[in-house]
């Protein structure tokens, strides 16, 4: 019998591919290490997202590998290291210049009080060139502060840091670094037993760096009045088909350069702003920017009132392109495309779901605020302009030119946060800017009813106990476990509550994560029940066909979604219930979510129902929405208007 000769195992590549500058290193690993990249990671090495590559400041190639193999020996099983030095070599000998430097998005602002803010996506020479000038990192801003001439800064980007000037956006607007009065506050105030958490990592934890807490915004134009044509609007809303109170609304937003429509959900913001942005606009171009889901709807809205409107998409379409349209739709992650756009001018600013732009620190608020300074009429829009805070109106209001939003964050704080009392001076200030009415301006809309209904779930709550006393965890990865336990544990009641339907009945489904939504629409099609579903990932033209099925079509009885994907900017009138698996963080993302169905053209009453399993952090996160719900009443409610023209 022949004896077999052993197989030599082919060996993996730890490095697949190798990229450099002149200054950075960057580098592909293989599948030999699961954990390449988190152990790179460790030792200093950089994700850098543009280019799908782990970035280290470059150095001789044999130093590199050296590092390289202090990090994975020999000993790791089937990793071939033989080929590291050579490949090293290679791309250090023909570097590519502004392979990494033109993603960067180096953008230099000049500040009001003097210096100036640079902004960029984290790299490790623009961090070093920002500590050769003494820069002060701004966490909330994302930017350094740097004192000193532009050609300064400059210069030093472009010697220490390898950038181009052609890679580098310079701002002629004046910016203001405002510092933040207190930091953010976690989305999730839900006690549990927990871990401490990891120190974050990022250019804010190193001690040798001055830190600040500044953001930025700009210094928009004061609010001012303007005359309106009523005889235009007449005309415009007898061609849109607007009711009076929406009439109203047009009206109010065009005697302002700027003002906020609060109405409730469901009475037609959309409708109201597109008469107004075109009548404000004349013959100029209107940009309007809202979520991405919501991109569709406004487009359909827009040829509702004005059929032959040409319409661009940024992002869709190009730039050259949309310099020949009317109206330019942007959802919030492409306004940073449209900062860099100076020769493509607009005339008014609408901005939709504009409560998205309530945290300052964000990007997208920053984008706005830079837009915002160069558009001459800017209309908010919002059912929901105060989530959870007083000072989230804020923004909304410097973004407006509005006297108390001109006022540093911390006057405006001491002035209107904290008290009842501090809250209705607060509403009376804005009572002029903002317009909200209610749904009792429609007479022919039914009722809602809200009802919290308690489940024991069958199979107890084993799970939930165990993730409860898991103290491996921290506490807002455990607040999430436990979230996704409690939606499961409400499966079984879910099922029956949309069996024990009638024959005429329709419901929405909300949950939190997508694996309810997917294990729901899947159990409901073994059952032969009609649904359909929408969550983040869908595409405009798959969350259309969803809704338009639901809407249209008898036997889709089902309508299933994230509250985060499906709780705004969509019509489900087709429903009379609307149930929670797990309810939102805020009382306005609940209402929000509710009156997809509870909205202008629902003729029946809507059954709104609060899944909640006793004793869990569900009872925790009700009472949390309960206290913000009065916070909100005594800003946002006790502005509405008593108007009830229908």
């Amino acid at each position: 019998m022949n004896g077999l000769a052993p197989v030599a195992l082919a060996r993996r590549e730890l490095l697949v591919r190798a990229v450099a500058d002149g200054r950075r290193l960057g580098l592909q690993f293989g599948s030999a290490v699961d954990d390449a990249g988190q152990r790179a990671k460790k030792t200093g090495a950089v994700w850098f997202a543009p280019r799908r590559l782990w970035v280290v400041r470059q150095e001789e190639p044999s130093r590199a590998a050296n590092w390289l193999r202090r990090q994975f020996t020999d000993q790791e099983r089937g990793v071939d290291l033989d080929g590291v030095e050579a490949l090293l070599h290679s791309a250090c000998a023909a570097a590519e210049p502004d392979f990494f430097t033109q993603l960067l998005d180096v953008q230099l602002f000049p500040l009001a009080s003097g210096g100036h803010a640079v902004s960029f996506a984290y790299d490790l020479p623009m961090v070093d060139a920002m500590r050769e000038m003494g820069g002060r990192f701004h966490k909330y801003a994302a930017a350094w502060e740097v004192r000193g001439p532009r050609d300064r800064i400059l210069q030093v980007v472009r010697e220490r840091a390898g950038v181009d000037l052609d890679f580098v956006f310079v701002h002629e607007c004046a910016v203001v670094l405002e510092d933040l009065v207190a930091a953010p506050k976690s989305a999730a105030p839900i006690t549990v037993p927990a871990a401490m958490p990891e120190r974050e990592e990022g250019v804010d934890d190193d001690d040798s760096a001055p830190q600040g807490n500044g953001f930025l915004t700009t210094a928009v134009a004061p609010m001012e009045s303007i005359a309106v044509d009523e005889a235009a609007l007449v005309a415009a809303a007898a061609l849109a088909g607007m009711r009076g109170y929406q009439v109203v609304g047009s009206r109010h937003l065009l005697a302002r350069s700027s003002a906020l429509l609060a109405d409730d959900m469901g009475l037609g913001k959309s409708r109201q702003a597109v008469v107004a942005s075109r009548l404000a606009a004349g013959a100029g171009r209107v940009l309007v920017t809202c979520p991405a889901s919501l991109r569709i709807n406004w487009e359909r809205e827009i040829l509702a009132v004005y059929p032959r409107a040409s319409i661009g998409m940024v992002g869709e379409d190009r730039m050259v392109a949309l310099k020949g349209c009317e109206w330019v739709i942007a959802n919030y992650e492409r306004l940073g495309g449209l900062v860099r756009e100076t020769d493509l001018e607009f005339a008014v600013f609408t901005i939709d779901e504009c409560h998205y732009l309530k945290e300052h620190e964000a990007g997208r608020t920053r984008n706005a605020f830079i837009l915002a300074e160069r558009i001459p009429r800017r209309f908010l829009l919002t059912g929901t302009p105060l989530l959870s805070r007083e000072i989230e109106i804020h923004t909304l209001l410097r973004l407006s030119g509005h006297p108390i939003g001109l006022m540093q964050l911390k006057e405006f704080r001491a002035l209107y946060a904290g008290d009842q009392v501090k809250r209705s001076a607060l509403a009376a200030e804005i009572s002029q800017w903002m317009l909200r009415r209610r749904k009792d301006v429609l007479t022919d809309l039914g009722a809602k009813h809200h009802q919290v209904r308690y489940v024991s779930p069958a199979q107890g709550r084993g799970t939930y106990d165990q993730i409860m006393a898991d103290m491996s965890l921290t506490v807002m990865p455990k607040i999430t476990k436990l979230r996704q336990a409690l939606e499961l544990m409400k499966f079984d009641h879910l099922v029956e509550t949309i069996q024990s339907l009638g024959e005429d009945d329709k419901i929405i489904v909300f949950a939190e994560y997508m694996s309810t939504v997917n294990a729901l629409k899947e159990a409901l099609a073994t059952l032969g029940i009609g649904a359909v579903s929408l969550v983040g990932s869908d595409p405009g033209p798959k969350r259309q066909k969803a809704v338009d099925a639901f809407q249209q079509d008898p036997h889709m009885r089902v309508f299933i979604g994230t509250t985060a994907a499906a709780g705004v900017g969509i019509t489900l009138t087709a429903a009379n219930y609307v149930v929670f698996a797990s309810e939102p963080w805020t009382p306005a993302q609940r209402r929000q979510a509710e009156d997809r169905a509870y909205r202008l053209g629902q003729k029946r009453d809507v059954f709104v129902i609060m899944l909640l399993v006793p004793n869990t952090i569900d009872e925790q996160v009700h009472r949390l929405l309960d206290d913000k719900a009065e916070l909100v009443g005594d800003v946002v409610e006790a502005v509405c208007s008593e108007l009830t023209v229908a």
